[in-house]
């Protein structure tokens, strides 16, 4: 009965999470046809096929109704290039059920985010085509008419940037070459509002990594303007899209609202700074996980504090 509930509970929350990844599908489809959707379908039907096959394995019973393989499937999709290879969601789709979910058992008790973890396994593997991205089909390119160097790419390397020689319009919208369902920041917000009415207590763990994000964008700036590096730091690559279905991934959250604001708070500021100093032009999958692993030590700690201050005031 208590593992029907679970399920139930998990499924609400993927039917939440696919609610919120609708308008990113649309926009990845209009910025670059239907090579973005293909991609999309074969990474959400590899996680489905091998969370099968993984349980039949294992002999447990099958979870895949809960339908939280779909949403890690399209999670791991939205982060890649356009013109990604066909294999390169196979692989991935595989190691984010295999290697990063199967072995914990079920999606409540995950320590990583398995779409974090996937991603980083072909960050390291393929790194130049992971951070290949083709020219938008939809526009010509806002960068340049030449170029199809993605933001983050040009932060890295210090390239003269401003948001005079980038539209705003442009960056709202994600006219510039990136990931391919994750740099429309006007999309994303509105999924971000549908988590804050749909899941006001998961939104709590964005809310913290927003400022985490800001704060290290502002304290160490790769562009001449303190207020450029905000805007271009948290509007490039996909570091909007790892608050929203990243860092937020059920298992890891802490029960305390306190907590998750702390979470969140670090989570932004560690990819940031991963981004920053990281050996590639975006590390913030690495962030994630090293964020994951280290906060159960200091959601004890917290909760500690928490109540030694209870014992206090009593």
């Amino acid at each position: 009965m208590a593992k029907k509930s679970s399920i139930t509970a998990q499924r609400s929350l993927s039917l939440d999470l696919l609610a919120m990844l609708i308008l990113p599908i649309v926009s990845s489809w209009y910025f670059y046809g239907t090579g973005a959707l293909r991609l999309i379908f074969i990474s959400v039907i590899v996680c489905v096929l091998c969370e099968l096959l993984g349980r039949r394995i294992l002999k447990q019973s099958s979870t895949v109704t809960d339908l939280s393989a779909v949403t890690t499937g399209i999670i791991l999709a939205l982060m890649l290039p356009a013109n990604a290879p066909l294999w390169i969601p196979v692989i991935g789709g595989i190691f984010a059920i295999a290697a990063a979910k199967l072995p914990f058992g079920s999606v409540g008790k995950l320590p990583f985010s398995p779409a974090a973890a996937s991603f980083s396994f072909l960050t390291i593997c393929f790194p130049d085509i992971i951070f290949n991205y083709p020219r938008i089909s939809a526009f010509s390119a806002a960068l340049s008419s030449t170029s199809s160097s993605s933001l983050t790419s040009l932060l890295a390397r210090n390239a003269s940037i401003s948001l005079g020689s980038v539209k705003t319009i442009d960056i709202i919208i994600g006219n510039f070459p990136g990931p391919m369902g994750a740099g429309c920041i006007m999309i994303l917000a509105g999924s971000a509002i549908y988590m804050l009415i749909r899941r006001p207590k998961l939104f709590i763990t964005v809310a913290g990594f927003i400022p985490g994000a800001a704060l290290a964008a502002i304290c160490f700036p790769r562009t001449g303007s303190l207020l450029t590096s905000l805007v271009l730091e948290l509007c490039a690559g996909y570091i909007i899209f790892a608050a929203l279905f990243l860092i937020t991934e059920a298992g890891t959250q802490p029960e305390k609202n306190l907590s998750r604001l702390l979470y969140g708070f670090t989570a932004g500021l560690a990819c940031m700074l991963m981004r920053r100093f990281g050996a590639f032009e975006e590390c913030s999958c690495f962030a994630v996980l090293i964020v994951n692993a280290a906060w159960p030590v200091a959601d004890k700690a917290i909760n500690k504090l928490s109540k030694k201050g209870e014992k206090k005031v009593k």
